[in-house]
Parts: C-alpha cells; structure tokens; sequence
C-alpha cells in the first residue's frame, strides 16, 4: 500500500562562503498516496536534489521529510522502501534480463522459486516477457528501460522516484515509454515521483506538477491549471509549446475606465480586474501563439511582416515582427502560400486570451481582461 510523501521546510545547501549554492529553498508540499507527482524545471533548478533528499542520498540542510506518518529524514535509503529509476539505466552487461529484474530479491534472500515467480510477472507487466534469456545488449533502448523499472518495481516499493529515466531516449521511443509508464502507474500501487526537464513529459503523465525555479516550487497544480491559469512569467513561459508571447504593455485611462495599450491597440479591462490593476502603469501581458491569429491587413488591425515561418506538420509556427518592432509567435494551419515570408499581414486576437503581468514581480495580475 502506497502512502503520501511530505516535506516541510525542505532546504538545502552545498559548498560554504562565496561558493555556497542554495539548490533547494524553503519547500512544503504533501503528494498523495498513488499519485503521479512530477518536479519539472530547467537544469540546476533544485528537482534532481529534491528527489535525491527524499530516496535518502542527500541529507537536508533543514527541514522534514514524512512517509506516512513516520519521519524518514535521518533514516538512510534501504530503510525507507523506495525504488528509484535514474536517467543512467546501469543495468549489469552480463546478466539477463531475468537475472537484472531479478536482482534485488536475490540480495534479499529470497528462495529462487519465488523470485522466478515474481520476474515473470514483472516481465509480463512490461511486455518482456521474451526477453528473460537476452542480455542488455541485446535490447532496444526501450526495452533496456522497462528492464530498470522492472528491477525498480519488483521489491513492489511504497514510493517509485525516477530521475529523467526518458531523456536518453529518442523522441519516438520517449512517447512509447510515457506510455509505458502511465500504464504501469495504474497497475502498480506504488507512488510515483518523476523529475524531467520536459514539460510535454509533464504535462502528460502527472496528475500534479511543481514547476521548480531557482530552487522554489513556483507553483504547484494540475496540468490543465499550470496551463490555463499559470502563477507568474517563468510559469506562464515555461508551460506550452511554442511559449507565451510576452510583451510590454501599459494601462492607460479611458472615460469607460482603464484599458490596456498592446500593440498599438486599446483593450478595455473588465471591471472585474479593475483593483488587481489600480495604480499601474507599466505592464507585461502574455498571449498564447495558438491565440493569435494571422488575417489581412486592414485600418482596425494591428500590422506586421512575416518574419520567418517554420513547418510543424499540420501547423506552422510563424513569426511576425509588428510595425513597433515587437516579434510575435503565431501557430495557424500550414498553409505556407496564404502568409510567406515577407508579407505584410493583420494580428487579431480576444481580449480574453490575454494574460496580465506585474512588472516588477511578474506574478500574474489577470487571467483575461475582458468582460467574457
């Protein structure tokens, strides 16, 4: 039986002095039991270290570390019945695959019936079963993968962590293996905690997502909600394929009230959002690529020129520098002959699907500024 994972406090430092690195700051946070929990964030962001203090390979500078109700801080690896899955396979070369999976239960004692028996129903779980006589070096990268989460699952841990066990892969195998894994996750009852530095990764696979910035956990929510209602810029930017635009932008007063200046165009702000925006001036407001739409110039529109467009398959990604010199991404259907490059264009987008920016923290003021 799975049980949540808690951190209070959670900090940690390495080096002292001028050479003091803080990699993990100030982190509370409960994951439930069975949940599929993903730390996401760019290199040197504090996930690895925060993942490497829970399995117990490094030890907080504060803070606590709860499995259930028990305090696992001090406690060291093999003591608090996890499993872990590294980005490195390391699988050993010149055993088989039953022999890899096997291993754990063969250091643990038990007899060899049983841990044949418990092999082949790992194995069948992750579709290996013909491959029990072959050594890794037989294998497909894929297929040396599902081996090391065999060998991680076998002990049937309470928490399974896995540390970018996809990013060696190629990107087609990397979609077969999410696959995989969130399969796994509904037959296993461990709980899982997974760290990559992909969002797609995250975004598919997890129930709940901290996005890790500078050793903080910026916000921690479902896919969806990081997607939809992101907390700040970095979240905003970072969650979403091609990213945010974000541009600058400044209120301005209008006898119907404030409005947003973007692009040369007005925007009434709903009076909803009037107080969240009071006695500013200078802002920045996000809009998705997918929400920009490319059209005919006209007098009402706000003008540009395709700058460069680059294929997707069925979409385009298209950038369009303005006539303020402002460049804006825009995803629209590959039809290449209807905006190439070079052609001077419209940009039309809702009001709704704007987002607003604090300047100075760059946390998020506003989710659409309309009155939809």
């Amino acid at each position: 039986m799975a049980f949540t994972v808690r951190l209070e406090g959670l900090d940690k430092r390495f080096g002292r002095g001028a050479r003091e690195v803080h990699a993990v700051r100030d982190l509370s946070l409960e994951i439930g039991e069975r949940e599929f929990f993903t730390f996401v964030g760019p290199s040197g962001c504090g996930k690895t270290t925060t993942l490497r203090m829970i399995a117990g390979l490094e030890t907080p500078t504060a803070g606590r570390i709860w499995f259930g109700d028990t305090d696992v801080t001090a406690l060291p690896p093999q003591q608090r019945d996890i499993a872990m899955v590294f980005q490195d396979i390391a699988l050993f070369p010149y055993m088989t695959v039953r022999q890899n999976i096997g291993y754990p239960l063969r250091i643990a004692g038990l007899p060899r019936v049983r841990v044949d028996e418990k092999v082949e129903k790992v194995a069948a779980t992750l579709g290996l079963s013909d491959k029990l006589g072959q050594k890794p070096g037989q294998l497909s990268g894929g297929q040396q993968q599902r081996v090391a989460i065999g060998r991680a699952i076998i002990k049937e841990p309470k928490v399974l962590l896995m540390d970018e066990p996809l990013s060696a892969l190629d990107a087609r195998l990397r979609v077969e293996m999410r696959t995989e894994i969130l399969r796994l996750h509904r037959e296993i009852s461990s709980t899982i905690i997974y760290v990559t530095h992909d969002q797609v990764e995250a975004m598919t696979m997890s129930t709940r997502v901290a996005v890790m910035d500078q050793g903080r956990a910026l916000q921690i929510d479902p896919p969806r909600m990081l997607f939809r209602r992101p907390a700040d810029v970095t979240v905003a930017t970072f969650i979403g394929t091609p990213a945010m635009n974000i541009m600058p932008a400044v209120i301005v007063s209008t006898p119907s009230g404030p409005a947003i200046e973007l692009l040369g165009r007005q925007t009434a702000v709903a009076p909803r959002h009037h107080a969240s925006l009071q006695g500013l001036k200078h802002v920045e407001v996000g809009i998705r690529p997918q929400a920009v739409q490319l059209v005919a110039p006209g007098p009402e529109r706000i003008a540009g020129r395709v700058f460069l467009r680059e294929p997707l398959g069925l979409e385009d990604e298209v950038l369009v520098e303005t006539t303020e010199g402002t460049r804006v991404k825009v995803v629209t259907a590959a039809r290449e002959e209807e905006f190439p490059e070079g052609m001077v264009v419209g940009l039309e987008f809702a009001p709704q699907d704007l987002y607003v920016f604090d300047l100075e923290s760059r946390r998020t003021l506003a989710y659409g500024i309309s009155s939809a």
